[in-house]
This record gives structure tokens, C-alpha cells and sequence, in this order.
């Protein structure tokens, strides 16, 4: 596993791939329940790969910590296994075994530094590894524990997704949109502007997930949006942007859209915004929500760096997931288009309850 050639990002991207091929040999080896399962495998290895990219970017010198959306994202993933029944032996053997090949892989690479600085950066990274993964650990068995003390573990496999969904577009979303009104209220205040209204914002989006966890945690998920969905759209956006020219259109009638329904529909297009403020850099975003009696139809595209779809899982792959499988659960369909250099698209429609198409019929004969 030493370092290949190559341009570095290149280089890093291998040698995640070969330590991710060496973690599964390992579980596989040891018959771990990881591995027995893809859609279980998938998740373990795609939380492998961020911890991995973290460490390669300690070693080469780069300020990293761990995201508090990745705690979040183990948390759910803790609950997820409770839910399979997966024990919490399996997932200490896993970290155990993704420790080891982690550090020989940084060992490896490390000896490609010039005498007297691979031995910090050395240790600088596996201090890293450490960190990430016994961060990740201790927020997955925080859910793990939670799920087995309120008895989730009976609960079908659509309550343990939706229940994933929701920690991750409530908690984890409202917690990363007050992340960036402070890192933008910092941002202003060096460039000299007013920067309150992104105090304020970061104390609402605290607010929503007290309010969303305080929920949760009394078994009610309620929760509906304050305003219509356009207004909610473009609260998020004012309070999200940092400049990027965001245009809202919003056709058709919101009441034929049941109060359940706008929810999931502004949770998706919440976190299309939040990929393309988080990742895309772009200049403008088209938001178009199209409301008919019988279905929603929602495009937004952004002008961005893009992606390639086909690349490995990046941050954002949790946020993508999500929104497919939220949409998938109304019934619906997603596609997602995206080119490096070009921008995002992403499209996705869901159908409306017949009690919709049924109100505007008696609504032309009164």
C-alpha cells in the first residue's frame, strides 16, 4: 500500500481503496456481520473511507477534526445495526481491524517524507485515526444503547430508515446550517459588514432541533414548517447563502399539498440547497417546485464545480441517500445529473394523495 503515482488526490483516493479492500478481507476473514449484507457493508465501508481521507489529510499536513455531522451520521448508523440486531462486539472487532490496516497504510506513506518530518506527520495521523474512529464509535453506541433502551429494536425496517431519515435532515442539517451562520457571521465581521442577522439565524436553527429532538425523544415526531414552503425555502436560503444568487419558483396551489407531505418535500429540497452551498460553490441556484393535484414535480440546479456520480462516496453521499430513499418512501422518483466543471441537477417528483384531485373537482362545482 504505498503511495502510487500520480497528482495527490489521485494518489490518496488509491491508497483509501487498497485499505478499504484490506478492511473487508479482514471482516470477511473473521465472518464479521459487516460484511454479510451489502447494504450493511456499504455504509460500514463508506464510513471507513471518510475516516481514511481524514487521517491521509492529517498526514500530509492539513487541519482536520471530525465533523459533528459525522457523529450524527454514526449515531444513526448505531441505531440502524441495533435495529438488525447486529452486536456491538462485531463493530469494536471492525474498528479494531480498520485501525491496524489504517496504520500500516499510514506507515507505508509516511516513509515517503523527507527525514525528520514523517515521524510528526506520522504521528499526527494515527493520533487522527484514533480520534475519528473512536469518535464514530461512541456516537454509534450512544444510538445503539438508545434504540435497545426504547425497545426499537422490534420496530420494521421502513420506522428504522425513516427514524435514520430524520436524525440526519432534522438534528444534522439544523445543526450544520448554525455551524455555517457562525462560520459566515465570522466571515462578515472580517469583511467589515453586519453580521447580527447571522446570529439570529444560528439561534433558530439551534431552536428547531431542540424543538425536533424534544420530539423525537417523547416518541411524537411531530413536526410541521412554520410557514408556507416557499417562505420556509427561502428562510434556509437567506440564512444559508454566502452569496450565491438563489432563485425560488413556486407554481400550483400549496393546499393541495397535505401538511406531511410539504415537510418531506422541503427537507429534500433543504438538503439539494445544502450539497450546493456545502459543495458546489456555485454562483446561482434555480429552485422550481411545480404542484399539481395529482403530484409535485421539484428541479434544482445549480451553476457549480459538479461531480462525477460514478467517483467513490464523498461527504455528501449521506445527504444523497437520504433524499433518495425519502423520496423513494413517498412513492416517488429521484435523478440526479452532474458534471465536474458544469453544475448539478437534481429532479425528483412524488405523487399527492387522491383526496387532493378530489378537492379541486369540488372546488369547480361550488
Amino acid at each position: 500500500m504505498s503511495a502510487t503515482a500520480g497528482s495527490p488526490p489521485e494518489r490518496r483516493a488509491a491508497v483509501v481503496e487498497a485499505v478499504i479492500a484490506a478492511y473487508a478481507a479482514g471482516l470477511r476473514e473473521a465472518d464479521s456481520a459487516l460484511v454479510r449484507n451489502d447494504r450493511i457493508w456499504n455504509s460500514a465501508r463508506d464510513q471507513a473511507r471518510d475516516i481514511l481521507t481524514e487521517c491521509l489529510a492529517a498526514l500530509h499536513g492539513e487541519q482536520v477534526q471530525v465533523a459533528m455531522e459525522a457523529e450524527l451520521t454514526s449515531m444513526a448508523l448505531g441505531m440502524r445495526r441495533a435495529f438488525e440486531q447486529i452486536p456491538p462486539i462485531d463493530s469494536l472487532f471492525a474498528a479494531h481491524v480498520l485501525f491496524e490496516v489504517g496504520t500500516d497504510a499510514l506507515v507505508e506513506e509516511a516513509r515517503a517524507f523527507p527525514a525528520g518530518t514523517g515521524m510528526s506527520r506520522l504521528t499526527r495521523a494515527v493520533r487522527m485515526l484514533h480520534s475519528s474512529i473512536s469518535t464514530r464509535v461512541r456516537a454509534a453506541a450512544i444510538g445503539y444503547e438508545a434504540s435497545t433502551l426504547r425497545g426499537v429494536g422490534a420496530a420494521n425496517t421502513a420506522r428504522r430508515d425513516q427514524l435514520a431519515r430524520d436524525i440526519h435532515d432534522h438534528i444534522g442539517s439544523s445543526l450544520a446550517l448554525a455551524l455555517r451562520c457562525l462560520d459566515l457571521y465570522e466571515a462578515d465581521l472580517a469583511a467589515g459588514g453586519s453580521a447580527q442577522s447571522r446570529i439570529a439565524d444560528a439561534r433558530q436553527a439551534l431552536r428547531d432541533t431542540f424543538r425536533f429532538t424534544r420530539s423525537l425523544v417523547s416518541g411524537l415526531r411531530s413536526y410541521e414548517l412554520r410557514d408556507s414552503l416557499q417562505a420556509e425555502i427561502n428562510s434556509y436560503t437567506q440564512a444559508a447563502t454566502d452569496g450565491a444568487q438563489v432563485v425560488v419558483g413556486i407554481n400550483g396551489d400549496e393546499a393541495w399539498l397535505p401538511a406531511d407531505r410539504r415537510e418531506e418535500i422541503f427537507l429534500v429540497v433543504r438538503e439539494c440547497l445544502r450539497n450546493a452551498f456545502t459543495h458546489a460553490a456555485a454562483s446561482r441556484i434555480d429552485v422550481d417546485v411545480t404542484i399539481a393535484p395529482d403530484c409535485v414535480a421539484c428541479t434544482v440546479e445549480d451553476d457549480g464545480r459538479g461531480f462525477d456520480p460514478a467517483a467513490p462516496a464523498t461527504g455528501r453521499s449521506g445527504g444523497m441517500s437520504s433524499m433518495r430513499e425519502r423520496v423513494t418512501g413517498l412513492g416517488g422518483t429521484l435523478r440526479v445529473a452532474s458534471y465536474p466543471g458544469i453544475g448539478t441537477r437534481v429532479h425528483f417528483q412524488v405523487p399527492l394523495p387522491e383526496v387532493a384531485a378530489v378537492d379541486l373537482v369540488e372546488r369547480e362545482h361550488t
